[in-house]
């Protein structure tokens, strides 16, 4: 189900760390950013995922004005329902990069970490698909561990296209 929230402004160059919070874990959640102001550019990223202990769900988003002038922006994005796997441990602080394997090429496939341990916050970069001679594909993901104790985590995705 598509979304739109909020009307947030930045300053030329300024960048902005934003969490936006979910009730309950949505599944996979696809977040971008609108810009509302003509001809501005804007940045923004998607770093990670906390789950809290009452069920409720954060994501973190870091926004950035390229521009020159102020920019007015939405938020704006989608749930979709998706698959888990594994259940993983990085200790504190601690960065690793992760292939998940599939026997075929699936199409284009989005790959988060969910945190499992509460109040953790899980960060990931989905960055590269590589198909093998054997039609096999390999989807690599680098995932942190940003807080201050050990936490789980497992891999979620969805097939979008």
């Amino acid at each position: 189900m598509a979304w739109t929230w909020g009307t947030n402004t930045l300053n030329p160059g300024q960048t902005q760390r934003w969490w936006l919070s979910w009730a309950t874990d949505p599944g996979i959640e696809m977040i971008g950013v609108q810009a509302i102001t003509p001809g501005a550019e804007i940045d923004y990223t998607n770093p990670g995922m906390q789950v809290n202990a009452d069920g409720s769900v954060l994501y973190f988003v870091t926004v950035t004005n390229k521009g020159s002038a102020p920019v007015q922006f939405h938020f704006t994005g989608s749930s979709r329902g998706s698959w888990t796997w594994g259940t993983n441990t990085l200790n504190a602080g601690q960065t690793q990069r992760w292939w998940l394997s599939w026997g075929g090429y699936p199409g284009l496939e989005i790959v988060e970490a969910q945190p499992i341990t509460v109040g953790c916050e899980i960060d990931f970069t989905a960055s590269g698909v590589q198909v093998n001679a054997d039609g096999s594909s390999l989807y690599f993901i680098t995932v942190t561990n940003a807080g201050n104790k050990a936490a789980q985590f497992h891999f979620r995705g969805c097939v979008i296209c």
